[in-house]
């Protein structure tokens, strides 16, 4: 007996990986297997390790120059087996660099010589000389007099300024008026040292978004004293900051359950004094564990505010804030709208808690995350919730977990564009979520495989890679899977991952675990090969209504039958009906009266061609 256990044993262990490797493996990721940095069973390894840093910065804004001067001491931890002989910087405002590389024409008036003014570079107190800094596309190679050595760590002291851009032509970010600003990417951050390629080399080109280590932030701003900031993180000295009135409605809004007005429109026409200071005033935040630092101001912006239940079992709340145009109606729904999606994400789908203690949705443009900050724009007349909705789901994937965007994008943007349909209708009631229309594009030449690296890729095929075709994956996927099971594999995925460095595999294998099924047959016509989803009725029998798969990918076999007598059948087979590689499925009718019509879909089931979907054609 003991004999046949063991070689039971040795069978599974062995077992293991050749079934993972069912999916092709490029070689630099099954390296990261072969020396136990991540597991066969979708697991962190015994051997994985990631590098972090401790950020101390101070920063200040001269707004009439558009002007960000900063200076940082930062802490970096190498915790790879690895011996470093130099720190990678990046610089992600070189994109307004002259003569960089852009994957979008740029507002011209953004553009400047220098891009990054790197002021000084010193490393455990002794200054590099600008020989030892190597410039190339947006990052900035520091060599290092000494090489830092497993286990250790390195003191870094930088300066320097930068130039922002007008909004106008600029992603993401910008100055919208004299004082109101969203600036990301604004401080030198030391790029991603991992176990899959070594130090991250993709530069920033204003498509592909980020991929950053999780680090602790301790941040100055300083702004004149009209100016409001809001960041990442917790706000450390409001109490020097506000003045009294308004350092009351902030305490009662970080408990309240319904959302009040700290700034409002009433009090900018009384004239309201809203801080102390007379000439400049420093806001102080800080952020632990995170993988970035947004902030914005504005001198003018209503500022609303409440606080939701995100953990049931704690009563843990966080606090939401929505700061905005006066102009955009819109945002008097988004504070509300923040609040409930960060309470029924934390509840439902994901299903995870949410992770931090706040979340800012500021009223810039376009729409776009960050660590408890999103830059949205103003959708009015039309409702505001899918956008709030989208943008603070990202706070899942890539925050909590640290997803690297610049290859995969659709291990986030694709669960963004899942949450914001599914979220949003719950919000709303009503069918108003974003479907990302991938029958458009399914099958055609920009239809590629998202396993092919988002930074080959430029639009419209990375928009189809990272939110089209992976939405409609999903919706395959919690459809065939069902709540319950979905939601286990979610919430183990991000409870084995959060705080870490997932990659594709680690997803796709700790999903075959949890739901107890090999996942292949799924994941490989999805996310690896090219191909599109069409189903077709082929006709009509006595048994049944013939359904085939003429596409290339399993889909829910879903739609309706009308009989003769005028009464209808619905019907809902889930994508696993394809697994045995089957490419006819009858689905058998309840009455025995001639069929009259069939019709296939529904609209959260992908279909390339609608033309074969009806019965007689």
């Amino acid at each position: 007996m003991q004999k046949f256990t063991l070689l039971l044993c040795v069978c599974l262990c062995t077992a293991v990986p050749l079934l993972a490797q069912s999916l092709y493996m490029p070689r630099n990721l099954l390296r990261a297997y072969e020396r136990q940095n991540r597991s066969w069973d979708g697991r962190p390894g015994p051997n994985y390790w990631q590098n972090r840093a401790e950020y101390r910065i101070e920063v200040a804004l001269s707004m009439p120059e558009r002007e960000v001067r900063g200076q940082a001491a930062i802490r970096y931890f190498n915790n790879s087996p690895d011996t470093l002989k130099l720190i990678r910087l990046k610089l992600a405002h070189d994109l307004y660099r002259k003569n960089a590389l852009r994957a979008f024409e740029l507002n011209p008036e953004a553009i400047t010589d220098e891009g990054v003014e790197m002021e000084a570079i010193v490393v455990n107190g002794r200054a590099v000389e600008r020989s030892l800094w190597k410039r190339n596309g947006t990052f900035c190679d520091v060599a290092l007099h000494e090489p830092l050595l497993p286990g250790r760590s390195v003191e870094m002291s930088l300066v320097w300024r930068f130039q922002m851009p007008p909004a106008a032509g600029a992603p993401r970010e910008g100055v919208y008026d004299s004082t109101t600003w969203f600036v990301p990417y604004w401080y030198p951050q030391i790029a991603v040292y991992d176990d899959l390629r070594g130090w991250a080399d993709a530069p920033y080109t204003g498509l592909q978004e980020m991929y950053n280590d999780f680090s602790d932030y301790r941040v100055r701003i300083t702004v004149p004293a009209q100016v409001m900031v809001w960041a990442t993180g917790v706000w450390q000295n409001p109490e020097e900051i506000l003045q009294e009135e308004f350092y009351r409605r902030y305490q009662r809004a970080q408990v309240a359950d319904s959302v009040l007005a700290i700034f409002s429109a009433e009090d900018y026409a009384a004239g309201a004094s809203f801080f102390r200071a007379t000439h400049t005033h420093t806001f102080e935040y800080r952020a632990d564990n995170v993988p970035d630092f947004a902030f914005a101001t504005s001198s003018h912006y209503l500022w609303d505010a409440t606080s939701t239940v995100v953990d049931t079992a704690t009563e843990r709340r966080a606090f939401v804030s929505a700061a905005y145009s006066p102009q955009s109606f819109d945002f008097r729904r988004v504070c509300r709208a923040a609040a409930d999606a960060l309470s029924l994400m934390s509840r439902w789908l994901p299903g995870s808690p949410y992770p931090y203690p706040a979340m800012t949705v500021f009223n810039g443009s376009g729409g776009m995350e960050f660590p408890m900050m999103c830059n949205n724009g103003s959708t009015y007349p039309n409702s505001p919730v899918g956008l709030t909705v989208h943008e603070t789901a990202h706070t899942y994937f890539p925050f909590l977990m640290g997803i690297n965007e610049q290859d995969y994008a659709w291990m986030d943007e694709g669960w963004a564009s899942f949450l914001d349909v599914l979220v949003t209708d719950s919000l709303e009631g009503k069918p108003t979520g974003r479907l990302r229309n991938y029958p458009d594009f399914a099958g055609t030449d920009a239809d590629v495989p998202p396993m092919v690296l988002s930074r080959h890729l430029t639009n419209p095929a990375y928009r189809v890679a990272a939110y089209n075709r992976p939405q409609a994956a999903y919706f395959a996927l919690y459809q065939m899977l069902g709540y319950e099971r979905f939601h286990r594999c979610m919430t183990e995925y991000i409870e084995r991952w959060k705080g870490k460095h997932p990659q594709p595999y680690d997803f796709f294998f700790t999903w075959n675990e949890v739901a107890g099924e090999n996942l292949t047959w799924f994941w490989k016509p999805w996310f690896f090969d090219w191909g599109y989803p069409d189903l077709a009725v082929a006709g009509v029998t006595r048994k049944g209504i013939i359904v085939e798969n003429v596409g290339t990918m399993p889909q829910t076999v879903s739609g309706t039958i009308a009989y003769e007598d005028g009464t209808e059948q619905t019907f809902w087979y889930t994508a696993d009906v394809w697994k045995d590689g089957r490419r006819t499925f009858v689905v058998p009718l309840k009455k025995r009266l001639a069929v009259r019509q069939v019709q296939l879909g529904h609209p959260h089931v992908s279909d390339a061609n609608a033309s074969n979907n009806r019965w007689p054609r």
